[in-house]
């Protein structure tokens, strides 16, 4: 797993969409979109690059319709750390 992939699992799983992890999820349950959103994100990407990014591929895997403002939190931490 790249270093890349594992900063934004980190984040993904401490955002816990739907609290899936907090009811008993398995620790992997975001990992078919985290490799998504890792494939997806470019270094130089903004933190609202990266938001729409995530609420694009949440919003195709669990049928919502979550803006990009929902995710700008996790976002912003992912940038942070990918650009240390």
């Amino acid at each position: 797993m790249s270093d890349k992939f594992l900063v934004i699992k980190k984040y993904i799983d401490q955002m816990d969409y739907y609290g899936l992890l907090a009811s008993g999820a398995p620790s992997d349950e975001f990992d078919i979109e985290t490799k998504e959103i890792s494939a997806r994100i470019r270094y130089e990407h903004s933190a609202q690059d990266i938001a729409e990014i995530i609420a694009s591929v949440f919003n195709e895997h669990f049928d919502e319709h979550d803006d990009a403002t929902v995710f700008l939190v996790v976002a912003e931490q992912i940038e942070k750390e990918l650009l240390k």
